[in-house]
């Protein structure tokens, strides 16, 4: 045996050993399925611990395949980090092929008691879907996508997924395309221009750039012959909700939208709202929050009236300097503004209203609002879209949901702990919407 091979079989050995502890220990390897449970509460969670990669997932959370950190095994003892809303710390014992143990959360209160229970699976979940990654270019840049394809043979309804505007990375909706996938769609899910691995510069584009580069992926599904060219749609989230009337006017390609949490009137309103309510729930008065609430407003006329980026700069930083509250909100004193920036959807984006264009609706559209939605106003919203008397818009409105329709739990309010889990209700009432509304066609 040559030496170069005795030093990768010893390699190998070492590797074994850090993941499943020492020679005599039960192994680690493998696919678990338990829950995590606080305060009588559980949501699922998922291990898959095979020798190439190391991931999570919890559907009641809304993360699928997420990467598992500081992975460590030392006889039965098995430890393990998962990053949620905030990191969480397992430490566990492995027996039986179970593995069972308490849950550290950072900066968590002192009389949280968390526990997780796994068992050992004989088998992964076999998905209906494969994943394929491809580049789709779009004018002047590449974006680069994962296409969720169905394994069975015929023609699917298909779905493409627009970002929020900070959340702009495939990986943030790997859950709704898996949720879409497994309800028999084709899905689309990409990184936006310049980010991930799209090329372009997302800080400097407008809605323009991000409008042709939604239509980019349409043309990419309505070319592909496993999908039904009547059955294509769009979901989008936030901004990307915001734009789904607006790219709809521009392409017959969708049949049907679904808006997850958008802003109906303008970019502007939305800062606003969030805004004035950050300022109210730091302990500032009322009348703060309306001065928050205005100042954005007093932004968008500067543009509107043309205005350059310094005017606004020094516009925007002379506020924040004379009423210190202001630092709460996006319009701090802190603020630079590029030029190259300030023609892109962040600023100059600001003076465009969307409210025309959903009352050119003539597709199928879903919209769906939290009720404790801290980035646009669910009620405003709600009311500017019912007062179109536009029949092809439904509207839902969960309760207890905040902008990405998970449960919120205020404590100062609700009488119970729960996980910030999906929103009872967004699975069902998609699913009856799209029976209703798409399989039908």
């Amino acid at each position: 045996m040559t030496k170069d091979l005795l030093k990768l079989k010893f390699i190998l050995l070492i590797i074994a050993i850090s993941i499943n502890g020492c020679a005599n220990s039960e192994t680690a390897t493998g696919y678990w399925t338990g829950i995590i449970e606080m305060n009588g509460k559980e949501v699922d969670l998922t291990l898959d611990l095979d020798s190439e990669r190391q991931i999570f997932s919890s559907y009641d959370l809304m993360l699928i395949e997420q990467p598992i950190s500081d992975l460590k095994m030392n006889n039965s003892t098995i430890i393990f980090s998962l990053v949620l809303d905030v990191e969480l710390h397992f430490n566990g014992v492995l027996k039986n092929d179970q593995i069972q143990g308490s849950i550290e959360m950072q900066n968590a209160p002192p009389n949280m008691n968390m526990a997780f229970r796994l068992r050992k699976q004989v088998h992964t979940l076999e998905k209906p879907y494969s994943v394929e990654g491809l580049t789709i270019k779009s004018k002047d840049v590449i974006l680069s996508a994962n296409y969720y394809k169905q394994k069975a043979k015929g023609n699917f309804p298909a779905l493409v997924l627009l970002h929020g505007s900070s959340t702009s990375l495939r990986s943030d909706y790997v859950y709704d395309a898996d949720f879409f996938a497994k309800l028999g769609f084709e899905v689309l899910i990409f990184d936006k221009r310049g980010n991930g691995k799209s090329t372009g510069n997302y800080s400097t584009s407008n809605y323009g750039d991000i409008i042709e580069d939604a239509i980019a992926c349409l043309e990419f599904m309505s070319n592909k012959e496993s999908v039904d060219k009547n059955k294509i749609g769009l979901w989008g989230y936030s901004q990307g909700a915001m734009l789904l009337p607006r790219i709809a006017l521009k392409t017959d390609i969708p049949k049907f939208l679904i808006a997850k949490s958008p802003e109906v009137v303008s970019v502007t309103e939305a800062a606003a709202y969030s805004d004035s309510l950050r300022v109210v729930n730091f302990g500032g008065s009322v009348s703060n929050g309306q001065y928050a609430a205005n100042s954005h407003r007093e932004v968008e006329k500067m543009i509107n009236n043309g205005a350059n980026y310094k005017e606004v700069e020094r516009f925007i930083q002379n506020r924040a300097q004379q009423n210190s509250f202001m630092n709460q909100t996006g319009l701090h004193d802190r603020i630079s503004i590029n030029e190259s920036e300030f023609n892109g959807y962040y600023w100059k984006g600001r003076t465009e209203n969307f409210y025309s264009y959903w009352n050119s609706l003539d597709i199928p559209t879903i919209v769906l609002f939290g009720e404790r939605d801290s980035f646009v106003d669910p009620d405003r919203n709600t009311s500017h879209l019912k007062s179109l008397d536009n029949d092809n818009i439904d509207i839902i409105l969960f309760p207890q949901a905040n902008h990405s329709l998970k449960k919120s739990f205020d404590p100062t309010t609700d009488t119970e702990f729960d996980f910030p889990r999906l929103i009872e209700g967004y699975t069902e009432n998609i699913e009856n919407w799209i029976e209703k509304e798409i399989t039908k066609r």
